[in-house]
């Protein structure tokens, strides 16, 4: 019996033992957990649209002949590539032979003409020195001199007309399409084809945020692989596109990095930074972030703006400050 007591105490003393261990084992515990008062770093204040890169300009060009007598003799140019204004993209040509010779006998008729008008005053010239009158020889002359001139001035005419009638018949026969626009020509599955100017990056407002757009205001463009480049806003409409409900407006921005057509970019104005409250600021340009419970120094790029402090480098949203 004496020694079923001890037992039974020496299992009191054990589960005893075991209570205050996990009593004060807590205790312990909460005792080095630090409840820091922390504030959250928010989102930025700055402003993000959505935008696609479009061309800034476009025109159609055409490779088909303008008749049936016209045919395509060569393409100088393939899909895709890049075209300065004025650079030959297709070359066309007409028969024209059987007009052309018929021009060339009249240019030929007039010159000959011309020429007998040469032979005309050498002889009349002769034939006035043998004259027994001088005076009448030199009517004649005149007169003759008169009638060659006029035959003259119309052969000289028909020539010029005929040679007229030429340049514009070789010019019908070959024809050539040139780029309006300097940017990249393409020609789509339906067979059309045309020049693509600068990419640009496009987007749309409402008419709500209208006034967040600033016409040279500075921008972040953000690539759909994460990339970031510099941009400003170039251009906004005054005029809105829709305006059933709500009216929208068109925005254009500009940057130096040219973008493939079609590219989906998000645009990110000019932000002050991340706005914190003076207790989280321990001494200039430092911050205590929270992280696993324990709070970790850190340096800030900060500005004061308004009695309101902006952190511009250093933190990032979700990040938790510890407050003084």
């Amino acid at each position: 019996m004496k020694k079923i007591k001890i037992a039974i105490w020496g299992i009191n003393v054990i589960l005893i033992a075991v209570i205050l261990f996990l009593v004060l084992g807590n205790g312990m515990k909460n005792d080095t957990t630090n409840n820091y008062k922390t504030y959250t770093v928010q989102r930025d204040n700055a402003d993000y649209f959505n935008g696609i890169v479009q061309e800034n300009d476009k025109h159609a060009v055409s490779d088909q002949p303008k008749s049936e007598d016209e045919t395509l003799t060569a393409t100088h140019v393939m899909s895709g590539q890049k075209v300065t204004k004025g650079q030959v993209l297709f070359t066309f040509s007409r028969d024209m032979s059987s007009d052309i010779a018929s021009v060339n006998a009249e240019i030929q008729q007039a010159q000959l003409a011309i020429q007998a008008y040469s032979s005309n005053t050498a002889t009349s010239t002769t034939t006035s020195t043998d004259a027994a009158s001088a005076a009448e020889a030199q009517q004649t002359a005149q007169q003759t001199a008169t009638a060659n001139k006029i035959e003259l001035s119309k052969d000289q005419a028909a020539l010029a007309e005929a040679q007229a009638k030429l340049a514009k018949l070789n010019q019908a026969q070959s024809r050539t399409v040139v780029a309006p626009i300097s940017g990249t020509y393409f020609k789509d599955e339906a067979g059309r084809s045309f020049i693509y100017g600068t990419p640009v990056i496009e987007g749309n407002v409402n008419e709500y945020s209208l006034d967040k757009i600033k016409v040279g205001g500075e921008v972040t463009v953000i690539k759909n692989n994460g990339q970031k480049i510099s941009g400003n806003y170039e251009q906004k409409d005054v005029i809105p596109y829709s305006t059933q409900n709500v009216s929208y407006y068109h925005f254009r921005v500009a940057t130096e990095d040219k973008l493939p057509y079609g590219m989906h970019v998000q645009i990110k104005t000019a932000s002050d930074g991340y706005k914190i409250p003076s207790k989280a600021i321990w001494k200039k340009n430092t911050v205590y972030v929270l992280k696993n419970d324990k709070k970790h120094k850190r340096h800030v790029t900060m500005t004061k703006k308004d009695q309101e402090y902006y952190v511009i480098d250093g933190l990032k949203a979700g990040d938790k400050l510890v407050l003084k």
